[in-house]
């Protein structure tokens, strides 16, 4: 009788047993995922505070958009392996980076020939 008694209370909160791990686990994911947001929510507020700082502000706008102060004299290396810091003789051509090409002619021109110079130039 008492093996009937314990069967029948094990069939009636079975499915109830199974239901409350289910809910554990879906919370556990649902708290995992919340921290994951706070944390994310927190990194990008810190990152909004960083922009009230006048000096990143200057700082960003000089790396990213290249810009300079008052008075600054603005310098930029295209291609820095070929930088060699002597000068080259181009012939009376106008250089335009590493290859130089001969302005003469209509600008069309001078564009198609940098484009067959640029299929020639080896890395």
């Amino acid at each position: 009788m008492l093996v009937v008694v314990i069967l029948t209370a094990f069939i009636v909160l079975a499915p109830t047993l199974r239901a409350y791990v289910s809910q554990q686990e879906v919370r556990r994911d649902l708290n995992a995922q919340i921290e994951t947001a706070q944390e994310g929510t927190e990194q990008l507020q810190r990152t909004v505070g960083r922009w009230g700082d006048d000096a990143f502000v200057r700082a960003e706008a000089r790396e990213r958009l290249g810009f300079v102060m008052p008075g600054e004299t603005p310098y930029r290396v295209v291609d820095p392996e070929t930088v060699t810091g002597v000068p080259v003789d181009d012939g009376g051509a106008e250089a335009t980076g590493p290859v130089t090409v001969p302005q003469t002619g209509p600008w069309y021109l001078t564009v198609w020939d940098s484009v067959q110079l640029a299929g020639e130039v080896s890395h």
